[in-house]
């Protein structure tokens, strides 16, 4: 044989390993370009069961899609409020980056078209299909998607349209300003039904395409209106009250003071009655993943479809004598994420590893194999959806409101608010972070090392619409205006 043959068989070897040593990595490069089925759960913190945090909380379907693949136990929101972390995961950019910081700051009004991950996945020829909240608002629809569903009458949405009134009396109260309501009716007099439906039947359709699902579920956002079948699972005298400390917020700067709401359900007595309005409205979200999971069993797509599941930030049932979310501590910003992603994940896989969410579109290019656009931020998952156990020295950021950070390690919490002050708390000893370690000189180098993962980039929206092509939304329009369409 000549030399310039053993050199093109030397060659031919090189690649042929390469191509085998990579194959595992980069599923969509050698099969099939995957199908992707995205579910987000609204205001779903860690209270599912297979996490471990409430004991309580009934929910066999999402636990049965975290034994099909690998679920993160330390995942956190890029914010713990809904727009802001629906518009850094649905346009790959963090909120420091687009100045998107609350509800009232309309998403369009910043991120201009072509930015989003509907429209990366169209850009790639796969079906694109959305149904109920994966934005945090309305005026999406026809550009971002071929196909969108939204139930027509938004009282449907708030429990108290007329199908509901028809089958029965609804059994109200409040909980502090909370909105509690027991249906009389069945699933379907709540709008997450037929979102669920929805999808089950875009599941059931012949594509001809990849297809890019996404199914967003409202509930257990406010109000927790659920017909009263999942309330009566979760009697009200058996309600156990999350870990808390009377003496919680003594340690903490003053940014942080007791929160009205929780001096009011303390007056009234309400702490259960909150707590198991949430866990029945979690219960009610769970079943309807379970439609979608179904129909997808069913569908000739079980075997080359990822499935990813989230939730948009966590709340707070009273730990740190707090509700709701708005805060960098750990009961607002962590939540359920989970993959199944077909040739990549194990079944019944799990973690330790803290991630944030803004790893949801890189991860996705690469398992779909498309290159990343230059303005996602953000780090793939993949090396741990393929092993658990891989190194990871990248920690997950949570930004709540301008300049005000958390950066969460596997062990550790660090607060940095833009006043300059600090929280910092010790998982491995503190998990309901009780004592703030701020000021304590042991905790200063393990603050100094987190410290370099805070943004250096911090904008105001109006800055960031300028370089995202979002500006041309304003033509026309007043600030009272894009306040008015932020909060529709």
């Amino acid at each position: 044989m000549h030399s310039n043959q053993y050199i093109f068989f030397y060659i031919l070897l090189l690649f042929l390993t390469s191509c085998a040593t990579h194959t595992h990595n980069t599923p969509a490069r050698n099969q099939a370009r995957p199908n992707v089925l995205m579910i987000a759960v609204d205001d779903l913190n860690h209270w599912v069961s297979h996490l471990g945090r409430n004991p309580q909380a009934i929910t066999p379907n999402i636990d049965r899609l975290a034994a099909r693949g690998m679920s993160f136990h330390r995942a956190y929101a890029p914010s713990a409020i809904c727009n802001a972390t629906r518009a850094a995961m649905m346009s790959g950019m963090r909120p420091s980056t687009t100045g998107i910081y609350e509800n009232n700051i309309h998403w369009r009004s910043v991120i201009g078209e072509g930015y989003t991950l509907p429209n990366f996945f169209r850009e790639q020829g796969y079906y694109v299909a959305g149904g109920g909240k994966i934005f945090h608002n309305n005026s999406y629809r026809e550009s971002e998607w071929e196909s969108y569903y939204s139930h027509k009458s938004r009282k449907q949405l708030e429990g108290t349209d007329a199908k509901a009134k028809q089958q029965g009396k609804s059994l109200s109260y409040k909980a502090s300003i909370l909105p509690i309501e027991e249906f009389a009716g069945g699933d379907d007099t709540v709008i997450d039904y037929h979102v669920a439906k929805w999808a089950a039947k875009e599941l059931s359709k012949k594509h001809t395409r990849p297809f890019f699902i996404a199914a967003g579920i409202f509930r257990p956002h406010l109000p927790w209106a659920v017909p009263k079948k999942y309330f009566d699972l979760y009697p009200e005298e058996d309600i156990q009250l999350p870990p808390y400390n009377a003496n919680d917020l003594d340690d903490l700067p003053n940014d942080n003071k007791i929160d009205p709401i929780h001096a009011q359900i303390l007056a009234e007595n309400s702490w259960k009655k909150a707590i198991r309005a949430y866990l029945a409205s979690i219960t009610y979200a769970d079943i309807q993943v379970g439609r979608i999971l179904d129909a997808l069993d069913k569908s000739r797509y079980r075997d080359n479809t990822i499935v990813v599941l989230w939730g948009d930030h966590g709340w707070h049932l009273g730990e740190k004598l707090r509700w709701r979310k708005f805060a960098l501590w750990e009961e607002a910003t962590r939540t359920p994420y989970i993959w199944v992603a077909p040739g990549v994940t194990k079944a019944g896989s799990k973690t330790d590893t803290a991630v944030d969410l803004q790893s949801l579109w890189p991860t996705l290019a690469a398992l779909v194999g498309a290159p990343l656009p230059q303005h996602v931020e953000g780090q793939s998952i993949l090396e741990l959806l393929d092993d658990p156990d891989a190194p990871w020295t990248i920690p997950a950021l949570t930004t709540q409101g301008f300049n005000n950070h958390a950066i969460r390690s596997t062990r550790y919490r660090y607060i940095k608010y833009n006043r300059g002050t600090k929280e910092f708390y010790d998982h491995a000893n503190d998990p309901y972070e009780w004592t703030n370690l701020a000021e304590n000189q042991a905790s200063a180098a393990i603050m100094s090392e987190l410290d370099q993962w805070i943004p250096k980039v911090n904008r105001r929206h109006r800055e960031a619409a300028k370089l995202y092509n979002g500006e041309s939304w304003y033509a026309g329009k007043n600030y009272k205006e894009v306040r008015k369409a932020g909060r529709r």
